[in-house]
């Protein structure tokens, strides 16, 4: 076929089936990114750094922007569909001399991205569950317990690791399943929030939403974070959301028509995203009943704060469940994103025993081994949130930074040093490439930045962001690697 020749002339062979369109090119990367889960995983998070202004301003912001940086790697991507995505691309577009090495770097920053997002997600999913049993459960010391809810992640994580492994036909329902679950809390915000808010009495007045700031992040006797200071750091909220664009890329050799669906796939995810998304920010900010009570809540996520104020306990009870279960849908998403790039690497031998972890099914082509090396390292990682309160963010910092950032180097590479071996396919940006490019550099630069910045003061053990110690812990293995 022409994918199969393609992917021959990019110097692989084709190994997995090809069963897969646009729509599921399309879910891969809208599942990741989830606004539904992911505007109540980080509520409570923005509601004390910035408050329902700097919510919609940064939600607002940070989703154009993503968009922008979608376009450039599309256009990446139909001229190259590989599963193994960045870092081939930066092989490609680096050129003999510069290749190997923005492959090898590009490959272990990407890697170390993906691997750690399916257990950040499922942290969050967690924290929906616990919260769903602290309404029914309220003297429940169980709940308290970090080792539980370390199990329930690890039990999570192996739930989303199923339709992974078992077929390419069982990955096609779950597709469907997870948009399913997606546009039952889609409704139930749309339609149900505003009919309680209203019955109530108590809709935010536009002053409460666009012009209400709030700074939580000074936990000392002075204020040792400015406002300035703490709206940067609400950034947090949103830039963990849009950053998947690679996953449909990770699909690219399951995917018919690869060279135009997996683009498609890539910008059309993240704009309607965006697109669905601001309206449905502005539906729960307005819906807001009591601020304060939200923020003083102590619930595992006051997300369930927020649901009981608006609709109840039987309510909230079943909207929590739901986020969890479409939490953990796109934990299923992410978790195969990074399955696929370790599957992709090891192809290449990046990783110790590549051998292994290459090795596909025999009747239904899947990466079994690379999906128990994604599942045991999620597994791990997760333990981290045991001893520290802000293991979650630190995470999620930590899976946004390195995978921003290994789309910096082929987004780059192709306006400079591969300007000219790169051939852009059908689908291309013609002359708005290098502007795109060029936005999009400065974005991911500022997001690095942001996300290594202390997001709780004053600074301690329990509170530091350990994203940078990660983050360096990443760079020394890559480094002493190459």
């Amino acid at each position: 076929s022409k994918d199969e020749y393609q992917l021959a002339q990019l110097g692989y062979k084709q190994e997995f089936f090809r069963t897969l369109g646009l729509f599921e090119n399309w879910a891969a990367t809208f599942t990741t990114m989830n606004f539904i889960s992911g505007i109540p995983m980080m509520f409570a998070f923005v509601m004390s750094t910035g408050g329902p202004q700097a919510a919609f301003a940064n939600w607002t912001m940070v989703g154009g922007f993503s968009f922008i940086v979608s376009l450039a790697m599309a256009e990446i991507a139909s001229a190259l569909p590989v599963a193994g995505g960045i870092y081939y691309w930066s092989f490609y577009l680096g050129g003999k001399k510069w290749g190997p090495f923005l492959s090898w770097m590009t490959a272990w920053w990407n890697w170390a991205g993906w691997i750690t997002v399916p257990c950040g997600v499922q942290q969050g999913a967690t924290n929906f569950l616990l919260s769903a049993l602290e309404i029914q459960y309220p003297n429940a010391s169980i709940l308290t317990k970090g080792w539980f809810a370390w199990l329930l992640t690890s039990i999570g994580i192996l739930i989303a690791m199923l339709p992974n492994i078992i077929s390419p036909r069982v990955l096609q329902l779950y597709f469907r399943f997870a948009i399913a679950i997606f546009f039952s809390l889609f409704f139930a915000y749309w339609i149900w929030f505003p009919v309680k808010a209203n019955a109530s009495g108590n809709f935010q007045p536009s002053s409460g939403v666009f012009q209400h700031f709030y700074n939580n992040i000074n936990y000392g006797d002075k204020k040792q974070a400015s406002d300035a200071y703490c709206w940067v750091i609400s950034t947090l909220f949103v830039s963990h959301h849009p950053y998947s664009y690679d996953a449909s890329a990770h699909l690219a050799e399951e995917t018919n028509e690869a060279s135009a669906v997996v683009a498609k796939g890539m910008w059309m995810a993240t704009l309607s995203g965006w697109l669905l998304s601001i309206p449905t920010l502005i539906i729960i900010l307005f819906c807001i009943q009591d601020f304060d009570g939200i923020i003083a809540a102590t619930y595992s996520n006051n997300w369930a704060e927020y649901l009981m104020q608006l609709i109840g306990p039987s309510g909230s009870i079943a909207i929590l469940v739901l986020l969890w279960v479409d939490s953990t849908c796109a934990t299923a998403s992410a978790f195969m994103s990074a399955q696929r790039v370790t599957y992709a690497i090891s192809r290449d031998n990046v990783l110790p025993f590549s051998r292994y972890f290459r090795k596909l099914t025999s009747r239904h082509r899947m990466p079994l081994h690379a999906a128990f090396l994604v599942a045991a390292v999620s597994i791990a990682i997760s333990t981290a949130v045991i001893g520290s309160s802000v293991a979650f963010s630190a995470i999620t910092a930590m899976s946004t930074i390195a995978t921003n950032v290994s789309y910096l180097f082929p987004i780059i590479a192709r306006q400079t040093v591969g300007a000219d071996v790169f051939i852009p396919a059908k689908w291309n940006l013609g002359r708005a490439s290098g502007v795109v490019a060029a936005i999009s550099s400065v974005w991911i630069c500022y997001l690095f930045v942001v996300l290594l910045l202390p997001q709780v003061y004053p600074v301690s053990g329990t509170t530091l962001n350990y994203a940078p110690v990660m983050i360096g812990f990443i760079t020394l293995v890559s480094l002493v690697g190459w």
